[in-house]
């Protein structure tokens, strides 16, 4: 099965990407354009869902380190939720929670101000 991007939406601003498959080096060109801002959204924040995603290897790993380093120069941050036990288990090992806001829930990810940012701010 090769990566799909299942939809691109504008959520209260911020582009949320729902992405499917398998997220591996076959599929990272398309993967980078997957994760371009969604033409309505006016904040720098991305979203990912990743409920839908069977696999993810390192090379997926890299597009979204790359896609938080674009996101975070605007002033924004990359959200993830729903990754399954496979690719939750790779981003443990990447330790991606450290640089990555990793969420439990769609509403936690979209939600207008990051709880991981609002905690550290405050």
């Amino acid at each position: 099965m090769q990566k799909q991007l299942i939809a691109k939406s504008d959520v209260g601003g911020l582009t949320l990407v729902t992405l499917g498959g398998e997220l591996d080096l076959a599929a990272v060109g398309a993967l980078r354009r997957d994760l371009e801002s969604h033409p309505t959204a006016t904040l720098p924040d991305l979203a990912i869902d990743l409920r839908a995603v069977d696999f993810m290897d390192c090379a997926a790993v890299a597009v979204l380190i790359s896609a938080y380093k674009q996101v975070r120069s605007a002033g924004g941050c990359l959200r993830l939720f729903g990754a399954q036990p496979e690719p939750a288990l790779l981003m443990k090992l990447c330790s991606l929670e450290r640089l990555l806001c990793v969420h439990v829930s769609a509403a936690e990810a979209t939600a207008s101000v990051c709880s991981r940012h609002q905690l550290t701010s405050a």
